[in-house]
């Protein structure tokens, strides 16, 4: 579907007069542009009141995403990254630190704050968006639940992370959903959480981390019914001059990834 295609659903909410919902699906090369094309699509609809915006992405390389506060000595195994070439960015959501790559989907939801009452608070909001993804990714005769920080779980298992940034107008949650990842790549290059969630009950990486039974195709197809059936669903291209401005001013400056040590 093109900018200029679109197809009616139903509104985000059940009212009518929500913004167009759109949905961005590029995957970059590198970390630091999909980290920073999460961040401009929250500005652009802050700026433009582009959103509601959809976003879908993967890398094709492991690499390491630390929080905006996550500290890099502790919660990275730099040895090992520098050895075998996984990069290293910062974003400027909360959240832990995370490793994506291949059978890492990474979702990117722009909201306007006024769609939904939950959406005005921080802890509401990241409930909201993530109890209706788990009931979106619903399993027969498995529990997805929201559990911790801002994490979705499978029978107690962490499927999936997440992190929130918002603006006057905007609120910008992003989650990742495991679907193939090797949970001893994430014991091999992530280092101990700097805040570790009770249910984790002591358990290392490898344990405590698994996969959902899904593929990459039935997990997005799955939120998009969730969350794009409403209002009209355009493709819209990347905000590439605002992606170059956050590179530069941020995700490219060794200062910035650096930050808190």
């Amino acid at each position: 579907m093109n900018a200029n295609q679109a197809r009616p659903g139903a509104p985000l909410d059940g009212t009518p007069g929500l913004p167009l919902f759109y949905r961005n699906h590029s995957s970059f090369g590198r970390i630091e542009e999909n980290v920073a094309c999460d961040e401009a699509l929250l500005d652009q609809a802050e700026e433009e009141g582009i959103g509601p915006v959809l976003r879908f992405w993967e890398m094709s390389s492991l690499a390491v995403v630390l929080g905006a506060s996550s500290r890099l000595d502790s919660e990275v195994r730099l040895e090992a990254c520098h050895r075998d070439g996984v990069a290293i960015t910062r974003r400027t959501s909360g959240g832990g630190t995370v490793l994506v790559g291949p059978g890492v989907l990474c979702v990117a939801l722009v909201l306007p704050i006024t769609a939904k009452s939950e959406l005005a608070a921080v802890d509401t909001a990241q409930r909201y968006i993530l109890e209706r993804s788990a009931t979106a990714l619903s399993l027969p005769g498995r529990t997805i639940e929201v559990q911790g920080l801002g994490d979705l779980t499978l029978d107690g298992q962490k499927v999936s992370g997440s992190a929130q940034r918002r603006l006057r107008r905007n609120v910008l949650v992003h989650f990742t959903l495991l679907y193939d990842m090797d949970p001893l790549l994430i014991e091999g290059y992530l280092g101990q959480p700097g805040r570790v969630p009770a249910y984790r009950a002591g358990r290392k990486h490898s344990d405590f981390v698994a996969n959902l039974p899904l593929n990459k195709a039935d997990l997005e197809a799955r939120l998009a019914r969730e969350w794009a059936t409403g209002c009209l669903i355009r493709e819209i291209g990347d905000p590439m001059a605002r992606i170059e401005r956050i590179l530069a001013d941020k995700m490219d400056r060794v200062g910035w990834v650096e930050r808190f040590r």
